[in-house]
């Protein structure tokens, strides 16, 4: 019985990653002309989108306690998990055959590919999976809108910038402060396994990291910018005091 429900779990997960091949191959071939990033992103735009929207709605943010975090997995729990975990093994392929992303970005992958395989094994973690899910993902379409932005050469635009100061914001409040408290509020359950923690923690400590790169990023970018509006502002107010002086 065991064997068979592994095999059938192991096809599954084929099916799955073979959804998101197929998904791939078929943005490739509606927009040849594009790069292969271009095609990889608007994968990772699908799944960022469904995700966020079903993970929002299964794990049911407004009315999470201890009875809904152990509660036995849904049919549908299961099968998100299952197209999440396909999609994990198809982007992570992706990197290591291109090599276009960073060593973290890869361990966000292969930590999130893990993550999902130990949720797959629990009966249980449904709702834990779904909030988890959902927070890893809500931030994900304003990031691939972003880089489809700038890449259609709209990187100078008015909504450019609105879509990357929205990303920012989100990703920084909900990763750097949400998520502090809800690893801290896990790690002192009595109700959570050592490896539910375990993931928890890891995927926390690759958002840090993620977090100082992006700080790291905005202080980089936007410096100059702030300078700038700072003299305008000085500008604006000596001729404002000039104004005054002068009938």
């Amino acid at each position: 019985m065991a064997s068979h429900e592994l095999s059938t779990a192991s096809l599954l997960k084929l099916c799955s990653f073979a959804f998101w091949g197929w998904s791939y191959i078929w943005v490739t071939n509606a927009a040849p002309k594009k790069s292969p990033e271009w095609h990889s992103r608007m994968v990772t735009l699908l799944h960022g989108s469904i995700a966020t929207l079903v993970g929002v709605h299964q794990c049911g943010i407004t009315s999470v306690d201890q009875c809904r975090l152990t509660m036995k997995i849904s049919y549908g729990e299961y099968a998100l998990m299952l197209w999440s975990w396909g999609y994990f093994a198809f982007d992570l392929l992706w990197c290591l055959v291109y090599m276009s992303n960073s060593l973290v970005i890869l361990a966000h992958h292969l930590t999130a590919l893990i993550a999902v395989n130990i949720y797959l094994s629990k009966a249980y973690a449904g709702c834990t999976f779904a909030c988890t899910l959902a927070l890893m993902e809500i931030t994900n379409p304003f990031l691939q809108t972003r880089w489809l932005l700038r890449y259609e050469g709209y990187g100078q635009t008015l909504i450019f910038y609105l879509v990357e100061i929205i990303y920012f914001v989100m990703f920084l409040t909900i990763r750097a402060f949400f998520c502090t408290y809800l690893v801290f509020e896990m790690l002192n359950s009595d109700f959570l396994d050592m490896d539910e923690k375990i993931i928890s923690v890891s995927l926390y400590i690759v958002s840090l990291i993620l977090v100082y790169e992006i700080l790291s990023y905005v202080t980089y970018k936007y410096k100059n910018k702030i300078e700038e509006f700072k003299g305008f502002a000085n500008e604006v107010r000596v001729n404002v005091a000039i104004n005054e002086i002068v009938p």
